[in-house]
């Protein structure tokens, strides 16, 4: 009796779509949990990154609050100065921190917020500064109120920041440690008006204290009328005696005792010639003063070198304009 030919059951298709399938999903679920490891190691370091940012927000306000109107103008722009070196720290590494393709929104939030907060504190140092060196002008406190604007900044892009990362972490398999509420400004009212700060630091005890003493100007008689050689040298007239003064100045705001002025008077080849200095000066805020020294005598057709030196107040602002010094040319006779 004739059999017919029993059926193949046709495995192989079936077989190879269900391995499709399953290939495709571990690759998805591979890609899931990479992109899972890479959202998560952001996170941890980024954390850590705000962590150091939030001591550094507080040491700033704590400064604000409650050390603004006794601090030393020194202390005051070491501690600005370290501050600010942080943050540049904590932006220069977070750029180093690897962002998945998630998290590039929000690393590049932050990445803003760490620059805007380095570039406020920078700024807030130096607008300090000008404060209480003019103490009337206008120009310093607008500068203030611009980094404290510049902080605030870095507070709101941080807190978009967290938004972002709070949506990110939602639907992840692991625990990620909360990230700190970091703010400069935001919870500190004493920044929320520069008028008010402003007239805080030029109210503190030490802040507003400004040692600047200088010498302004030197006055000779004869004039140099020749203008200067080619070397740079001032030009005098034919003459067998050169007299001079030092215009000194008070440029600070206060009282300066007991300072002296210095010349030295030295022949072309380094010889000193002359020397003296002035009676002890005590100088008001803003005062000028002149000092007459007795004439030195001199050759006709000689060079010569003269040096003033004006004793340095403490923590003077300004050391360069305490010095001054000029090669000097005797015109021959005839």
């Amino acid at each position: 009796m004739f059999t017919p030919p029993r059926r193949r059951r046709r495995y192989g298709w079936w077989l190879i779509a269900a391995l499709a399938v399953f290939v495709g999903l571990a690759l998805l679920t591979g890609g899931i949990r990479t992109e899972t490891r890479q959202l998560t190691e952001f996170f941890d370091e980024s954390r850590t990154l705000t962590m150091d940012s939030d001591q550094i927000a507080n040491d700033f306000r704590t400064l604000i609050r409650t050390e603004l109107a006794s601090v030393s103008r020194e202390d005051f722009d070491v501690l600005l100065d370290r501050l600010e070196g942080l943050m540049i720290d904590n932006a220069a590494a977070l750029e180093q921190v690897n962002r998945p393709d998630s998290a590039f929104s929000s690393g590049e939030l932050l990445s803003l917020a760490f620059d805007s907060w380095a570039t406020g504190l920078g700024d807030f140092r130096t607008s300090v500064m000008a404060v209480t060196d003019d103490p009337a002008g206008n120009s310093p406190v607008d500068s203030l109120a611009a980094a404290i604007v510049q902080l605030r900044v870095g507070d709101l892009l941080y807190a978009r920041f967290l938004d972002s990362a709070n949506e990110l972490k939602v639907g992840l398999d692991v625990t990620i440690g909360e990230f700190p509420i970091v703010a400069f400004v935001t919870t500190e009212p004493a920044l929320l008006n520069g008028d008010l700060l402003a007239r805080t630091i030029r109210g503190s005890t030490e802040m507003g204290i400004r040692h600047d003493l200088s010498i302004l100007q030197i006055v000779f008689d004869p004039v140099a009328t020749g203008g200067e050689g080619t070397d740079g040298e001032l030009i005098f007239p034919a003459t067998d005696r050169l007299a001079f003064s030092a215009v000194i100045s008070n440029q600070g705001n206060v009282d300066e005792k007991a300072k002296i002025v210095s010349f030295t008077f030295q022949s072309a080849e380094g010889e000193v010639l002359a020397t003296a200095d002035s009676e002890l000066l005590d100088l008001a805020p803003n005062e000028n003063r002149s000092v007459f020294f007795t004439a030195v005598d001199v050759s006709a057709g000689s060079e010569y070198t003269l040096i003033f030196t004006l004793t340095l107040a403490e923590d003077d602002l300004t050391t360069e304009n305490n010095t001054w010094d000029a090669q000097i040319r005797i015109n021959p006779l005839g």
